[in-house]
């Protein structure tokens, strides 16, 4: 397979190398390790800030390809990290893609929301996709514009959609949803029906439009690679839902996106998901587990026996915000199989003693 070079990443091929033997389910040398730190002997220059969401929706590419500038020129990217840069729009962008409109704070510059449109579900079914929709065009000049800057510098990431149950309770409002469940079921079923035949075509417009191919590969906001088609997939509302709910509607979806693509990560948010682990880990296309314990929470390397079922389930782990102290423990416990370290480090030396201690003991 022909590869592409990378000016901040020129060992973008040995890289690929090692993420193909993930997918696999080599072991190639030890486990990957995802690790940027500060570029020695550079100073980061001042700037407007970067507000990824603001500067694409106001088309201030300027202000946002400086920040990228400024970001790449001044951090280096180790081990089995990837220079990347999305595209979204905003949380709730799938949403919008069916009407909903963003709203900003000037307080909370950093992400923006949508109000709940649908008052009566049978007032706006079918959910009609229009490629015409003002809020999707743009996600795709933005795209297009992320291309052209980053050619041979860094990838395009793939959205973080918020798609399935998220973008219902996005269109509805949360507490809405979990009441239409009981009052209206067999509407949010053709709602959802209607919202899953919208994955593909999205993510396939958005994967043209950003310049992704197999030479380039895909990355996502989980920063795990692939030579295919990759994204996380998720549903942050399923901790509104019961088990049974979720079988019944949010499942399907989920088995659906992970089938479409070549590779995923389960993101798999706060204490209340917790209910629906076996379900996640039982869907045989979701390749890897991100677990996020929440505000308030142990860490994830605290959860082992959350981590442990999901390796006895055949699934990978990404494990995070880790230093060398932390790995060594956790390896005792866990198999170097399907893991991928996402670790905090402030300087090269660091992110080496990771990698030296993770060959010597794998």
């Amino acid at each position: 397979m022909s590869t592409i070079e990378l000016k901040y990443k020129p060992d973008f091929a040995r890289v690929r190398e090692m993420w193909n033997h993930y997918w696999a389910g080599d072991v190639l040398k030890r486990p990957l390790v995802v690790a940027s730190v500060p570029r020695e002997g550079v100073n980061a220059r001042g700037g407007k800030p970067y507000y990824r969401y603001y500067t694409a929706l106001q088309k201030d590419y300027k202000t946002r390809f400086a920040c990228i500038d400024n970001i790449l020129e001044t951090t280096e990217y180790m081990a089995e990290s990837i220079p990347f840069f999305g595209t979204d729009l905003g949380p709730d962008q799938f949403a919008s893609f069916l009407g909903a409109e963003f709203k900003f704070s000037e307080s909370s510059m950093e992400t923006n929301w949508v109000d709940p449109i649908v008052e009566n579900w049978e007032d706006v079914l079918p959910l009609r996709f229009d490629e015409n929709n003002h809020n999707f065009k743009h996600l795709l000049e933005v795209a297009v514009k992320m291309a052209e800057h980053a050619e041979g510098r860094y990838l395009v990431g793939v959205c973080d959609f918020h798609s399935n149950g998220d973008t219902l309770s996005a269109l509805r409002s949360p507490e809405k949803l979990c009441m239409d469940f009981y009052d209206c079921p067999e509407l949010v079923a053709r709602a959802m029906r209607d919202v899953r035949k919208i994955y593909q075509p999205v993510y396939d417009a958005v994967y043209k439009a950003s310049g992704m191919s197999r030479a380039t590969g895909s990355i996502g906001w989980i920063p795990f690679w692939c030579e295919g088609k990759f994204a996380s997939v998720q549903c942050d509302f399923m901790c509104m839902v019961s088990p049974e709910i979720c079988r019944e509607y949010i499942i399907p979806a989920l088995e659906e996106e992970a089938a479409f693509l070549d590779h995923c990560v389960f993101h798999l948010d706060g204490p209340g998901a917790l209910r629906h682990l076996d379900d996640i880990l039982a869907i045989k296309d979701i390749d890897v587990l991100q677990w996020v314990p929440g505000d308030g929470q142990p860490p994830v390397y605290e959860w082992l026996d959350v981590l442990k079922k999901a390796q006895k389930a055949g699934k990978g782990l990404q494990i995070y915000g880790v230093n060398l102290d932390i790995i060594k423990r956790i390896s005792r416990e866990l198999s170097p199989e399907g893991i991928v370290y996402c670790v905090d480090a402030k300087t090269r030396e660091d992110v080496n003693e990771i990698t030296d201690w993770l060959e010597e003991n794998t």
